[in-house]
C-alpha cells in the first residue's frame, strides 16, 4: 500500500472518528468554526475521540492541556484525564525485537507480562547475568510509520484551518503541530531519553526501581511527608530556574514513593530545555510572582513574548495588578501553584501577547509538580518556598555570569558593536554629505484601512452591477421578445440592492 492510499485511509479513519465525537460542534465551542459556549459533553467527546485515534492524538491532546490561553477550563480540566494506556503487545514481537537489537544470553530471565503498557513503548522486568533487576523498555512495533503518518495528516488539516478560520491562526494550529513532532520525536528517541546512559536504538535497559505511586494513604510521618514535598517543589524550581533542563512530565505515573521513603522520577522521554535568557528571565518572573511585583511581572512578560501592534499593554498591567494578590499567603489546599502561570496565560492572550511554548511547558511541569507536593503536605505554601529560595538563585546566577568564560564572552557581545560605531557614524556623515542618505518607512497594521477600501471597493462595484442590471433591463423592455428578460433582469436588480441594503444596515463599513 503506498504512502498517498495510506494517508487517504487513515484520513477516513479520522473523519469516522470525529464525525462520532461531534467535531463541529467541540470547534464551534473552541471558537476555531463559529461560535459557542464550552460545555462538558463536548470536552469529554474531544477527549474519547483522541483516545480512540491514538498515540499521537493522545499527545496531542496532553500538549493542548498545558494551553489555558487557548482553550477555556473545562476542556483543559477533561485533557488533563487523557490516559496513554493501550493493549500490550504480544511477548513473541517484544521477544523478537530484544534478540534483534541485543547479544544473545544478555538476559537470564524476562518477565513475558508487561508491568507498563503505553503507546509508544512497553516495559518489562528481567534479570541481568550479574543477578541485578532491571526494566527493559521496548519500542512498539510499527509505532514511527504510524506516527509518521498522523503527523503529516495533522500538519495538513492545521495549514486548512488557519487558512480558513482567523481562530485558528490566533491558536497558531500550525505551530502547535510542530511542537507536538518535537515532542514525539523525542519520546522516541531512546537516546534522548537515555541521557548517557547504555542503550540501543529501539530498546533502553534501565535499573528497577521497587515503589509505588503517591497516594493519599502513603503510611508516611507527618514530618517525613512535609520534608519530601518541600525537596520535591525545590527540586523542580531549581530544575527550571537554575539547570535549564528539567523532568517535563512528572504526573502521578512517574513519581514513585519507594520503599525506603523516597521519592523517585521516572521516564525521562519527556525533558525540557531552556535558553540561558529564557532560564533566567524565568526565574526572575517566579521571583517577582513571589514578591508581589506586578510591574516586574508584566515587564518580564514582554521580554518574554511577542507583542503585535494591536497589544493593550496598559491594560495588561492593570489586570496583573488586580490578580496577582490572590497568590499570597495561601497554602496548596487553597490554590494550585501553577495555576499562577495559567492565569499568566490567559491574561497574556487576553491582552494580544504572544507567550513563548516554553512557558506553556513550564506552567504545565509545575501544576503538576505541585499536585504531588499537596497529596503529601496540603498546607505547603509554593510562594513561601519560592521567596525562602530566591537568595539562592540570585546568587547562582551571579556565580555564573562572572565565571571567566561567560564573563569574556558577555562583554566581547557588549564592546563588539561599540568598536564599529566610529566606523558606522563616518559613514553616515559621508552620505549626509554626498546626499545619498536615504530613509525608508515599512507601513505596518493596515489591516483596517485595507478592509475599509475593500469594503468600499465592493460597495461601490455592487452598485455599478446593479445600475447596469437596471439600464440593460430597461433597454431590453423596449423589445416585445425580450421583456421576460427584461423582468429577470429588474428582480435580479432588486434582490442584489436589497442584499447590498442589508449588509450595509447590519455590518457598517462591511460588504
Amino acid at each position: 500500500m503506498g504512502p498517498r492510499t495510506q494517508r487517504l485511509k487513515r484520513a477516513v479513519h479520522v473523519g469516522r472518528v470525529a464525525r462520532r465525537g461531534g467535531l463541529l460542534r467541540v470547534l464551534r465551542e473552541l471558537g476555531v468554526w463559529g461560535n459557542r459556549p464550552a460545555t462538558r459533553d463536548g470536552a469529554e467527546e474531544f477527549r474519547h475521540a483522541l483516545e480512540e485515534l491514538g498515540t499521537t492524538y493522545i499527545k496531542l491532546g496532553q500538549l493542548l492541556s498545558s494551553r489555558p490561553d487557548l482553550l477555556p477550563d473545562v476542556y483543559i480540566e477533561e485533557l488533563g484525564k487523557l490516559v496513554d494506556e493501550v493493549p500490550p503487545v504480544p511477548f513473541e514481537q517484544i521477544r523478537r525485537v530484544i534478540d534483534e537489537e541485543l547479544p544473545a544470553n544478555t538476559f537470564v530471565r524476562i518477565d513475558p507480562d508487561p508491568v507498563a503498557t503505553a503507546s509508544i513503548a512497553q516495559i518489562h522486568t528481567a534479570l541481568l547475568g550479574s543477578g541485578r533487576e532491571v526494566i527493559v523498555k521496548v519500542r512498539r512495533p510499527e509505532i514511527e510509520r504510524q506516527i509518521d503518518l498522523d503527523l503529516a495528516l495533522m500538519r495538513s488539516t492545521a495549514e486548512l484551518l488557519e487558512s480558513r478560520s482567523e481562530r485558528a491562526q490566533l491558536l497558531q494550529a500550525r505551530a502547535l503541530a510542530d511542537e507536538l513532532e518535537v515532542h514525539l520525536r523525542a519520546e522516541l528517541d531512546f537516546v534522548e531519553e537515555a541521557n548517557n546512559a547504555e542503550l540501543v536504538a529501539r530498546l533502553l535497559v534501565l535499573e528497577l526501581i521497587h515503589g509505588r505511586k503517591v497516594e493519599g494513604d502513603h503510611g508516611l510521618g507527618v514530618e517525613r511527608a512535609q520534608e519530601l514535598a518541600r525537596q520535591f517543589f525545590r527540586a523542580y524550581v531549581h530544575q527550571v530556574t537554575v539547570e535549564g533542563v528539567y523532568h517535563a512530565d512528572p504526573h502521578r505515573g512517574n513519581v514513585l514513593l519507594t520503599t525506603d521513603g523516597r521519592l523517585a522520577l521516572v521516564d525521562f522521554g519527556l525533558l525540557g530545555r531552556l535558553d540561558d535568557d529564557t532560564r533566567r528571565n524565568l526565574a526572575l518572573l517566579l521571583l517577582a510572582v513571589a514578591q508581589n511585583r506586578a510591574d516586574d511581572v508584566a515587564d518580564l512578560i514582554l521580554g518574554l513574548s511577542r507583542v503585535s501592534l494591536s497589544a493593550d499593554e496598559p491594560g495588561f498591567v492593570q489586570e496583573l495588578r488586580r490578580k496577582l494578590p490572590r497568590y499570597h499567603w495561601r497554602p496548596l489546599s487553597g490554590i494550585r501553584a501553577g495555576e499562577a502561570l495559567a492565569d499568566l496565560q490567559r491574561i497574556s492572550f487576553e491582552f494580544g501577547i504572544g507567550l513563548p511554548t516554553s512557558f506553556a511547558l513550564v506552567g504545565k511541569t509545575l501544576a503538576q509538580a505541585d499536585s504531588i507536593a499537596r497529596v503529601l503536605h496540603p498546607e505547603l505554601d509554593p510562594i513561601e518556598l519560592l521567596e525562602e529560595d530566591s537568595l539562592e538563585v540570585m546568587l547562582r546566577e551571579g556565580e555564573r555570569r562572572l565565571e571567566p568564560n561567560q564573563l569574556f564572552a558577555w562583554l566581547y557581545t557588549q564592546l563588539e558593536p561599540l568598536s564599529r560605531m566610529p566606523r558606522r557614524v563616518g559613514h553616515l556623515v559621508n552620505k549626509l554629505e554626498t546626499g545619498t542618505f536615504k530613509v525608508g518607512v515599512a507601513p505596518t497594521d493596515l489591516t483596517g484601512l485595507e478592509r475599509a477600501l475593500r469594503s468600499t471597493a465592493n460597495r461601490v462595484g455592487g452598485a455599478v452591477i446593479v445600475a447596469a442590471l437596471l439600464i440593460a433591463s430597461a433597454l431590453l423592455a423596449r423589445v416585445h421578445d425580450l421583456r421576460w428578460y427584461a423582468f429577470g433582469g429588474f428582480c435580479a436588480a432588486f434582490a442584489l440592492g436589497l442584499y447590498m441594503l442589508w449588509k450595509i444596515v447590519r455590518t457598517p463599513g462591511e460588504l
